[in-house]
């Protein structure tokens, strides 16, 4: 009896994860914007609300760095849909301010990898380095 309980409830929890991994990815399009890495990793509720405030937090700090112009540049950038990361090519930053944005993104990283589960930190590692190569 013990044993048609767990697989019936195991079998509730594989029918219902596509569902709720397809809602999640869907949701955090504008989260893989400011983290590439992040892309195709399945969030609950609760770490897409997290990671969103970092997202918040970060972007305004980046934006800070950027001059009058690039900030302008910036923003039609990120409303043309493109991400942080191609935005940020694309207004020629000087190796202070590229130094600068490095530094505020990964002051963010331990925040982002202690929200995650050890799966997800897997996934957001093999994303890392396919977007190095």
């Amino acid at each position: 009896m013990k044993n048609k309980l767990i697989s019936i409830f195991t079998g509730a929890i594989v029918l219902s994860t596509p569902l709720t991994a397809t809602v999640a990815m869907a949701q955090t399009t504008s989260l893989t914007q400011m983290f590439p890495v992040l892309s195709g990793v399945s969030l609950t509720t609760e770490q897409q609300t997290q990671l969103e405030q970092f997202s918040q937090q970060t972007l305004p700090s980046i934006e800070n760095v950027l001059t009058v112009e690039q900030k302008s540049q910036f923003a039609a950038a990120l409303a043309e849909g493109k991400g942080v990361r191609v935005a940020l090519l694309s207004v020629n930053l000087s190796a202070q301010q590229q130094k600068q944005i490095r530094d505020i993104v990964q002051s963010k990283r331990p925040q982002i990898m202690q929200t995650l589960t050890p799966q997800q930190k897997r996934q957001v590692m093999q994303n890392f380095w396919s977007l190095k190569q």
